[in-house]
């Protein structure tokens, strides 16, 4: 019996600068084909509602006592993921059976038992009459797991599809950093670091532009050593200690009073070195790394990673895969491992007492 379905993911990522949308076709298991991939930029005026929104709220008793302007922007952002739904549905002509609907996280505290993604997956179901699969994280955290990261079972799956033999390190940078470590059959996952949010933070609140392109700026400033060896212990041991991370456990507190470009240099500098002190304390076996997410452009980024892992890398694209969409992809595969009740998150991965399946299934009329 075929069990093959046509699913949509969408994806908002940390960085709140729009919604990743993917088609795949699979069976939850070992077929995959990627049909196609599209984006969807907010308009400026949503972005910093969100941004602004987000760094307002650090605890529930925050969420409810703005809950007015959370529905608000959580119908706004529905509406768009139902946009990018339906052009992507009609650019490769292609009906699903599922969408995995991520939303926005707005804050993620797994140790408090809670991570809110915004999202109406009632209304994305009604405006795209199709089933919608969402809150995949609930059920890990309810488990005792941290809710993050889910994409390793994905990974696992492209590994293979790649045909890649030998172990394997997929680095994704995002807002947040994360790895999937695979040999043989075996995986690991977990946060790392911070991914671009400290830079992305930082030259949105001085130049007010999302990044950094390419890490030019970084490139043309100096890198305070001093100031980085001196913040880098603390940072280490807080990052450490956590399996999933927040965009809001870091600060970019500790560059005030260097010139834009030193500062953005030594952000750079200190977020490759915390990600890169933390794989090499986590793992000893060889492998090579495969880069995914935002982070993977920035030039500066890359080459100080290089600097301290010894390791061979590789860009996903150079595999023809689209390194910018590998979450949407997930949280399309995702929804079908849903749908079919197969376990989604594990050991691990996110530190749950035992492998388990996720997601609420919403049923269109």
């Amino acid at each position: 019996m075929d069990k093959t379905i046509n699913a949509l993911g969408l994806m908002s990522g940390t960085s709140m600068d729009g919604i990743d949308a993917s088609l795949i076709r699979s069976d939850g298991e070992k077929k995959l084909d990627i049909i196609g991939n599209l984006y969807l930029k907010y308009d400026l005026e949503l972005k910093n509602s969100l941004t602004n929104f987000s760094q307002k709220i650090n605890s529930l008793d925050n969420l409810k006592e703005n809950l007015d302007e959370y529905e608000k922007l959580e119908r706004a952002i529905t509406i768009k993921n139902s946009e990018i739904a339906l052009k992507i549905f009609n650019e490769f002509n292609f009906k699903v059976g599922i969408v995995g609907f991520h939303g926005q996280t707005i804050i993620h505290k797994p140790k408090e038992n809670y991570s809110i993604q915004m999202g109406n997956a009632k209304l994305l179901s009604q405006l795209l009459n199709t089933n919608v699969i969402y809150q995949f994280r609930k059920n890990d955290i309810e488990n005792g797991g941290e809710g993050a990261p889910l994409t390793p079972i994905y990974h696992h799956l492209l590994k293979k599809k790649l045909n890649l033999r030998n172990n394997v390190l997929f680095l994704n940078i995002g807002g947040i950093a994360n790895y999937t470590f695979i040999k043989e059959d075996n995986f690991y996952a977990k946060d790392v670091g911070p991914g671009n949010c400290l830079m992305d933070t930082y030259i949105k609140k001085i130049k007010n532009l999302d990044f950094d392109k390419n890490g030019n700026a970084a490139a043309s400033g100096n890198i305070d050593k001093t100031l980085i060896n001196n913040f880098f212990e603390h940072e280490f041991y807080n990052v450490k200690k956590k399996h999933s991370l927040d965009i809001k456990d870091f600060d970019i507190n500790f560059v005030r009073g260097l010139s834009f470009e030193d500062a953005l240099a030594s952000l750079n500098f200190f977020t490759a070195k915390v990600i890169s002190e933390n794989i090499k304390s986590d793992l000893k076996d060889d492998f090579t790394i495969i880069l995914c997410g935002g982070g993977r452009k920035n030039k500066t980024l890359v080459s100080n990673l290089k600097k301290f892992l010894n390791n061979k890398f590789y860009d996903i694209d150079e595999f023809n895969i689209n390194g910018d969409f590998i979450e949407s992809q997930a949280f399309a595969y995702l929804s079908i491992r849903s749908l079919y009740k197969k376990d989604i998150s594990f050991p691990n991965t996110t530190k749950v007492k035992k492998s388990v399946s996720g997601g609420e299934l919403i049923k269109s009329v």
